[in-house]
């Protein structure tokens, strides 16, 4: 445990420190026609990725204020549902999880060759995100050839996650208001509540729980608001 604190507050140093760092040299664009700007954005890797991960299926959103071409500050979330039947010779149960989640943050664009009016960003971020997860399992059957068969099953329980996260992603422009990208994220946990000996195999928003560390990815279209 202390091993992995140390890991992980050498980790939120490193990150915090280049973040800074990365700020004071990519001076504010100085470039004209660029006005600050709303945008939305849909992930579409949520809804895609139940073809690769069998039961998960999140619908998430996202939004956010940019400054000329030089950071933005942005808020999403979204939903994720989770479920899992399982029966065989050695196991057998149905699980099943849904929850929410909220995340806001800073990103810095160090995209320094933008033409008059371009608004293609190369960001690094850094965010906080909140999630509410609820699981619950039931039909869990474990053999034992000493102890007999055992059956067993849990009721609905809330868990709750607090994390922070730093980023890396692109942003390309198709046309005035439309975009795409992409963001890596590298999630780290900071609070949870919860039975501890039994949480949900994925939280909203963070990933699975199996580990302090989690990657996250999604694939944007972006929408700018305006004229």
């Amino acid at each position: 445990m202390a091993g992995c604190s140390r890991k992980a507050l050498f980790s939120l140093i490193v990150g915090v420190s280049f973040l800074a760092a990365i700020s004071v040299a990519a001076q504010e664009d100085t470039l004209s026609g660029i006005k600050n700007e709303f945008y939305v954005a849909f992930d579409g890797w949520g809804m895609a990725e139940q073809l690769v991960v069998s039961g998960k299926y999140s619908v998430n959103g996202k939004m956010g204020w940019i400054h000329k071409n030089s950071f933005a500050v942005t808020v999403d979330g979204g939903h994720l549902n989770f479920s899992r039947q399982v029966s065989d010779s050695i196991k057998s149960f149905d699980y099943r999880s849904s929850g929410y989640y909220v995340r806001g943050g800073f990103e810095r664009n160090i995209n320094r060759r933008n033409r008059r009016g371009e608004r293609n960003f190369i960001f690094l971020g850094m965010h906080i995100g909140y999630s509410l997860t609820q699981h619950r399992a039931q039909d869990i059957v474990i053999p034992d050839r000493f102890w007999g068969t055992r059956y067993y099953s849990f009721g609905t329980t809330d868990h709750q996650y607090v994390w922070i996260d730093f980023s890396v992603g692109l942003r390309t422009q198709l046309s005035r208001h439309f975009a795409l990208g992409w963001e890596v994220k590298i999630n780290r946990k900071i609070y949870n509540t919860g039975n501890k000996s039994i949480m949900p195999y994925y939280m909203a928003g963070f990933g699975k729980t199996t580990d302090p560390f989690a990657l996250g990815v999604s694939y944007y279209l972006f929408y700018t608001l305006g004229k």
